[in-house]
């Protein structure tokens, strides 16, 4: 009877000891999953601090951004000046060291590209601007040939923008739109950024990759400032000048061109017909701007944050953040 008893007792004791064995064997995995649990948590809690705190320093690149164009503008009316390449606020901001990272940033003249938005028609019974509409027009097409986009977009461009359903020879209205999957209609007002050209009938990716360095979308209608357009839009101003001519123009200058006339005069000798080169873009450039993009770059820890704003300088000096958005395609 005393080994039978023994041998209860030792079953006994060996389920007490596998029991143990599992509560520890429990806990320990309840106590490595709480503490994984509270490492992800501080982790996501210090991924939405520095989310909070890149955004914080980025906004500091637009104030940074605001007080050089304040500044500038300020001497500009002291000294009838313009707007070029050669002022401070064109010269990129390196990176700068800050706690746990670093900001850069760069200030660009909108009004150096093309603005999308002068393909918007107020009044499609008025004579003026069906002629501001042609002019406009034959810039955009030129510099769709001199990108090598052989589709005509920018009828269906215009179609977007005007506030009719007329269709244009190549162009889209709702009935177009109406089919896709979701469905949608144009939006018979202005773009607002520019990335929007992909909703466009006929746009796609690889079209919209090879405009986007030249393009803008302007809440009005705006000249282009030859004192900072790249050579892809001088070109397009006028076909009386090719692109390797246009090339030139960027090289040789060397100074800010202090009026328009001033820009025609040291550019009609690349034109093959200087009396209509001078018709065709006097009305198209200015040397001075309005519009400019800040481009904020932050690194914090791993984070990489970058903001993009647009801000609109008054007559008064002061300037406007028009928008502000993460960095588009």
């Amino acid at each position: 009877m005393l080994k039978i008893n023994n041998k209860v007792i030792n079953n006994q004791s060996g389920v007490a000891l596998i029991t143990a064995l599992l509560i520890v064997a429990l806990a320990t995995f309840i106590a490595v999953n709480i503490t994984e649990r509270q490492q992800y948590d501080i982790r996501r809690m210090q991924n939405l601090f520095n989310n909070q705190q890149a955004y914080y320093y980025a906004t500091g690149g637009e104030a940074w951004a605001k007080g050089l164009l304040y500044k500038d503008h300020k001497n500009d009316l002291r000294s009838n000046g313009t707007d070029n390449l050669f002022e401070d606020w064109a010269q990129p901001l390196p990176p700068t060291i800050i706690e746990n990272g670093s900001i850069a940033g760069t200030i660009t003249d909108l009004q150096g590209l093309f603005n999308i938005n002068n393909l918007y028609i107020k009044d499609a019974n008025d004579a003026s601007e069906k002629k501001r509409l042609k002019e406009q027009t034959l810039v955009f097409n030129r510099l769709l040939t001199l990108l090598d986009i052989k589709v005509n977009v920018s009828d269906v461009i215009i179609d977007w923008l005007d506030d009719n359903q007329d269709t244009s020879p190549n162009g889209a209205e709702d009935d177009i739109y109406l089919q896709k999957t979701p469905a949608y209609r144009a939006a018979n007002q202005m773009i607002n950024n520019p990335s929007e050209l992909l909703l466009i009938e006929g746009i796609d990716f690889e079209i919209y990759n090879k405009l986007r360095p030249y393009i803008c979308a302007l809440p009005e209608h705006s000249t282009i400032n030859a004192n900072t357009a790249p050579a892809e839009v001088i070109a397009a101003l006028s076909n009386q000048i090719t692109l390797d001519k246009a090339s030139n123009i960027i090289e040789d200058r060397g100074s800010a061109y202090e009026s328009i006339k001033n820009f025609i005069d040291e550019t009609k000798g690349y034109a093959r017909d200087k009396v209509k080169y001078e018709e065709d873009i006097s009305t198209l450039i200015g040397v001075t701007s309005q519009y400019f993009q800040v481009n904020a770059d932050v690194k914090i820890d791993n984070l990489d944050k970058q903001l993009i704003s647009v801000l609109k300088r008054n007559t008064d000096s002061s300037v406007n953040i028009l928008s502000r958005a993460p960095k588009d395609f």
